[in-house]
């Protein structure tokens, strides 16, 4: 899939915007298995588009939840305990 700049910043931005691979794929005109197929191709730029997107707003809300527990919140307390799980198991499990 021979993507334009203009394309992979379009998937880059979506992703950011936690807009679902298949609207993505529509939104950028290309066919959605198509896209679906890229997607899961490791070091494809459309993975690497829509990941650079996602990770970017997953560090963002990370951030807020990390500081909203600094500051005292429960939940946000109870949230990065979750992160801390999550990320030991992988770090335990791979």
């Amino acid at each position: 899939m021979n993507l334009t700049q203009e394309q992979l910043k379009a998937i880059e931005d979506c992703a950011y915007r936690l807009i679902t691979p298949e609207l993505i794929a529509i939104n950028i005109e290309v066919d959605e298995l198509d896209f679906m197929e890229e997607l899961r191709t490791a070091g494809s730029p459309v993975r690497q588009s829509f990941y650079r997107g996602y990770v970017r707003q997953l560090i963002e809300t990370r951030e807020a939840v990390i500081k909203a527990a600094q500051n005292g919140s429960n939940p946000a307390q109870a949230e990065l305990i979750n992160f801390m799980k999550e990320l030991s198991h992988h770090l335990v499990h791979g």
